[in-house]
This record gives structure tokens, C-alpha cells and sequence, in this order.
């Protein structure tokens, strides 16, 4: 036999998890949304390069501009954003000093309009390496 004690955790857990939502960067609920897509990145990855002083991508159409933030190798590097004419942004970077030798690893964060967060990464190798 169920405890009283017992039903009343259920009938106090059961909202949460039939009404579980999130909550966007603006602060308003999420029920549905669509992440952002970051693409066409410049060095491409998994490619090797002389030196590594300028990068870019591409961020869909539905990204907030305002959310994107980039670092290569943990730190943070500033980024120039352009809207294409297609609404899509195009991100330019450069850094302050050429990564010459070994792995540069990318990683970009943004948000949709609607409050999707997405994490793109990707590696590009300079000088010698492995």
C-alpha cells in the first residue's frame, strides 16, 4: 500500500515535470525554438595554415547578434559582425598576435531571436604539427 506521504510527493512533483519549460536569455519562456547555425568558417576545420591572425563564419539568420561571443584557445577575442543581405551576419575576428605554431581551437556561443543557445567548435593548425 502507497503512504499518504508518498502520494502527496508524487501530486506535488507531477506539475513540474508535465509543465517543464525553459527560459531565454531575454527572460521570456521557451516552449519551441530554433538554435542559431554558425557555418562557412574561414580557415576551415581541421585545416593547417602559416600563421592564424583572422578568422571568420557565418551565423543563420535567426541569431542574435548581440549574443555571439568567440574565443580561440580560452580567450576571449573581439569580433566584427556585418548583416548579409540574406539577414544572415557575417563574424570576422582577428588576433592580437598570430598563433604560428600548433592547434587554434575555436569555439563560438550564440543565441536564436527566440532564445535558442547553440556551442559551434572547430580546430585550425599552424606551422608544425602532428
Amino acid at each position: 500500500m502507497i503512504k499518504p506521504v508518498a502520494i502527496a510527493s508524487l501530486a506535488y512533483l507531477l506539475p513540474a515535470t508535465v509543465f517543464a519549460f525553459g527560459v531565454s536569455h531575454h527572460g521570456g519562456i521557451i516552449l519551441d525554438c530554433t538554435p542559431p547555425i554558425f557555418f562557412d568558417e574561414s580557415p576551415a576545420k581541421e585545416t593547417s595554415v602559416p600563421a592564424l591572425q583572422k578568422f571568420s563564419f557565418v551565423a543563420s539568420e535567426n541569431t542574435d547578434r548581440d549574443t555571439i561571443k568567440v574565443w580561440v584557445n580560452n580567450e576571449p577575442v573581439a569580433v566584427t559582425i556585418s548583416e548579409q543581405r540574406s539577414g544572415r551576419l557575417a563574424v570576422e575576428g582577428v588576433l592580437s598576435q598570430p598563433i604560428t605554431d600548433g592547434r587554434a581551437w575555436i569555439k563560438v556561443t550564440g543565441y536564436s531571436n527566440d532564445g535558442c543557445d547553440q556551442l559551434h567548435v572547430w580546430n585550425v593548425y599552424s606551422g608544425s604539427h602532428p
